[in-house]
């Protein structure tokens, strides 16, 4: 929220690839100064849970990562109650859609605005916790970020659900490209699957799979 108030904000009134840009630099600076900061610090997160991995229907489940999937349906089940059966969700729904008629009917968009911080900030925090659980620990995660460009614009920008539905999909594309594609194309070509995908999303369906075409007057 500080970060917000002090940057974001007087960046509100120019163009959006603007405060992108300053906060993908606001990125690269905590991937560099974090390091030094929290030296030493284990990166592992154990749980009070067996270790032995569960077997569903013949598939063998680790618990930790049954475990993490709990905890982000629940995630994913706040969010969509927050921004679709509270006033404050149709507030952050409305400034997303039209930034002066929220202001005009009296929606606080600087207050608004700094929630949003507070609330992916909470949210990511427990991304990354869930990513450790799984997957270990290290400042390079913070490149699985980078993920959340292909996947939003593929589900569209006004879309939870379609979210969902594009990170298994581009999940289930990486997968099948570092297997398949890999051996005959080269190593990390499987990674660019999720962006190749992309551009063909904006090139055939600009606002998404699940988003809404802008409305027109007519």
């Amino acid at each position: 929220m500080g970060f917000n108030a002090a940057v974001v904000r007087r960046l509100a009134a120019g163009p959006v690839i603007s405060a992108i840009m300053v906060t993908l630099g606001l990125g690269a600076l905590m991937r560099g100064l974090f390091p030094l900061i929290f030296h030493g610090i284990p990166a592992g997160v154990r749980l009070p849970i067996p270790p032995e991995p569960l077997r569903v229907w013949g598939i063998i489940v680790p618990p930790e990562k049954l475990a993490a999937a709990a905890a982000a349906l629940a995630a994913i089940a706040v969010v969509i109650w927050l921004y679709g059966r509270t006033r404050t969700g149709i507030a952050l729904r409305a400034i997303a859609d039209d930034r002066q008629t929220a202001l005009a009917v009296g929606i606080n968009v600087d207050r608004h605005l700094g929630l949003v911080w507070a609330i992916a900030g909470i949210v990511l925090m427990c991304a990354g916790v869930l990513w450790v659980l799984v997957a270990g620990g290290g400042f390079g995660i913070a490149l699985v970020g980078l993920k959340v460009f292909p996947i939003v614009v593929i589900a569209g920008l006004d879309s939870i659900p379609g979210t969902i539905v594009a990170a298994v999909l581009i999940g289930s594309i990486e997968s099948l490209g570092a297997a398949y594609l890999d051996p005959q194309l080269g190593g990390g070509f499987g990674a660019m699957t999720s962006y190749l995908l992309l551009l063909a999303t904006l090139i055939i369906r600009p606002h998404g799979l699940f988003g809404r075409p802008p409305a027109q007057r007519l």
